[in-house]
């Protein structure tokens, strides 16, 4: 004949187990989401890295446009000044002269334009060195971080199959139909089918109970489940 005392003990036992089982389980599958994480994180770094290196680009692309509008110029210049020559009145010599001035203006501005532009293509070089330090130091950390996660992993499994293990040895000396009430719960239950009863109310829904069911509880002739979440109740000694 089952001894329920010494089964629902077992139960106890074995819900310690299922639930550091359950804990072990859960830890182990939020890893990869860390590491999918951290990979995410390194790439955002990386296109900030690429979003550097293309501004500089475009700033270059604006650099040689300019250089452009001044060769224009430069070209336009020189055309004027051949024509001086070949003017026959004041009114054309004094246009030209002022073409003339104003394409030097205009070379001014956009001479100092470039300037400014290669001050900016220094700065930003400056930041895309900068970054590309802190990436490789970056690269090397995640490396190292994956490495630990990796052994953690191991070290997780390996706990796992010792719990598991330990588990089927406790399960051996439970009652076949109390360990199959037991096995259902847990799984309906979300990992917790066995619950003591604290305060008069259950600890799995914290529902109070009725009078009996403590009564019930302590004659320990039957199992005795929650009226409101099911689970199997007993009262800690």
């Amino acid at each position: 004949m089952v001894n329920l005392e010494d089964q629902v003990k077992l139960l106890i036992e074995l819900q310690c187990l299922d639930t550091q089982i359950l804990k072990i389980e859960r830890d182990l599958e939020s890893i990869p989401g860390d590491i999918k994480r951290m990979d995410e994180v390194f790439e955002e770094k990386k296109a900030d890295l690429k979003r550097l290196e293309d501004g500089v680009k475009a700033i270059q692309l604006k650099r040689k446009e300019k250089e452009m509008d001044l060769a224009s110029k430069e070209a336009a210049i020189k055309k004027f000044q051949s024509q001086l020559y070949q003017v026959k009145t004041n009114k054309e010599y004094t246009a030209l002269e002022g073409e003339i001035g104003r394409a030097k203006a205009d070379n001014s501005l956009i001479e100092e334009e470039i300037l400014k532009i290669f001050d900016q293509i220094d700065a930003e070089s400056q930041k895309i060195f900068k970054e590309k330090d802190f990436l490789k130091t970056e690269e090397s950390k995640l490396g190292l971080e994956k490495k630990k996660l990796g052994d953690e992993v191991n070290r997780i499994k390996g706990e796992v199959e010792g719990l598991k293990a330990r588990r089927i040895d406790l399960a051996q000396r439970i009652d076949k139909a109390v360990l199959v009430k037991y096995d259902r719960i847990l799984n309906g239950k979300d990992g917790l089918a066995v619950v003591p009863v604290s305060g008069g109310s259950c600890q799995g829904c914290f529902r109070i109970m009725p009078s009996q069911v403590i009564h019930e509880i302590n004659m320990k002739k039957d199992l005795v489940f929650c009226e409101n979440c099911a689970r199997i109740l007993y009262i800690e000694e």
